[in-house]
């Protein structure tokens, strides 16, 4: 198993499925209790243009990351589900 540590999460840039550069990670929540990452948090100037603030990624709707890039499911919010992406 290959462990990624902070230093290489850090301003990974992260794609869709389609390949749409979305930023790179700036930062990422850990859950005390079960001590994994439950939302990364991204920054760059596409979102810049997008939307004042940062993209909020939740791990449920990543689909791979490895120490080059995050790819992320195309549609962040699913429709009919609860929003478990956001925008800060």
């Amino acid at each position: 198993m290959n462990l990624l540590q902070n230093k290489k999460i850090i301003g990974l840039p992260v794609y869709t499925q389609s390949n749409f550069y979305l930023g790179k990670i700036s930062a990422f929540e850990v859950d005390p209790i079960s001590q994994m990452i439950i939302n990364y948090h991204l920054k760059g100037n596409l979102i810049k243009k997008m939307v004042q603030g940062e993209l909020i990624i939740n791990r449920e709707q990543v689909i791979s990351l490895d120490e080059k890039k995050m790819i992320v499911e195309d549609n962040v919010i699913k429709e009919g589900q609860p929003v478990v992406a956001s925008l800060r």
